[in-house]
């Protein structure tokens, strides 16, 4: 039984002792580690203390031999052996469990940090699809690009650091440096301000007087081909009208010519109609 509740006094050492070091209470943690071996200690060996201590007689006890005199030497190693090994658990555990502890905290800040990198992006790339949904509705209008047709004449310099700036940030999107990206990002909202802000204060001043007259032409017959209020034939004669007042004048781009030949296509009745 001695020995039996000398190990429940070392387990319940080791359990105390892992506590204290869990929270650092490097003191206590020893405090109790010297309690508990010494509790085993007294436990273990309680007869042997026990009749140590009640040899108070006063007679001269008769001599022993050396193996009796052994057997009735408490032990001490084998709880200070026990103890060591329940201490040497205790740091082992707690050495692991910090180690898992870290490497948890690691994987936290890693994911924080790729969320943060993902919003910082997702930000940036709200920036860059807002200029480019604005030049994408520009290129589409026919009657801005008549307005505005310095913001699509590559000889103008506001422009052309346009379209070098759309390229930067259509490359940079495509790469993982993300401050590299923001910069272009930023550079290609600068650059869209200057353009079109110039555009919309020139409009097609800044072309001869003929080109002028041309293309105010030309916006009135596109107008008068985008209104569907008009007969089909006369849309599709405005429209041919437009095409050929701007030829060698001014280059409408392709995707207002395809929004406009949307937009002027004959219905499917009218076209089984035109068959018929």
């Amino acid at each position: 039984m001695a020995e039996l509740a000398s190990t429940v006094i070392l387990l319940a050492t080791m359990c105390w002792v892992l506590g204290s070091v869990v929270r650092r209470e490097w003191g206590p943690a020893l405090a109790r580690f010297s309690a508990g071996v010494l509790a085993s200690f007294v436990v273990s060996n309680v007869d042997e203390l026990t009749g140590w201590l009640g040899d108070t007689g006063g007679h001269p006890s008769e001599p022993a031999g050396a193996e009796h005199q052994a057997s009735n030497e408490p032990s001490l190693w084998l709880p200070l052996a026990l103890g060591a090994g329940g201490l040497a658990v205790c740091f082992g555990l707690y050495g692991l469990w910090n180690l898992l502890q870290r490497r948890r905290g690691r994987r936290v800040a890693q994911r924080a940090a790729d969320a943060a990198l993902q919003t910082r992006r997702h930000a940036i790339e709200v920036e860059h699809d807002e200029v480019r949904d604005a030049y994408a509705a520009y290129l589409c209008d026919v009657l801005a690009v008549l307005d505005r047709p310095a913001l699509d004449d590559v000889t103008v310099p506001r422009t052309a650091a346009l379209l070098h700036a759309v390229d930067t940030a259509a490359d940079a999107r495509q790469g993982s440096d993300l401050d590299a990206y923001r910069q272009a990002v930023s550079a290609l909202k600068t650059a869209w301000r200057a353009a079109d802000g110039h555009a919309r204060r020139t409009g097609a001043r800044y072309l001869p007087a003929e080109d002028r007259v041309a293309i105010a032409k030309a916006r009135r017959l596109f107008e008068k081909a985008l209104d569907e209020r008009g007969s089909q034939h006369e849309r599709m004669a405005a429209y041919g009208k437009a095409r050929a007042l701007l030829d060698g004048v001014l280059t409408v781009p392709r995707q207002a010519v395809a929004a406009v030949k949307h937009q002027t296509r004959p219905a499917p009745a009218d076209a089984e109609d035109t068959t018929a």
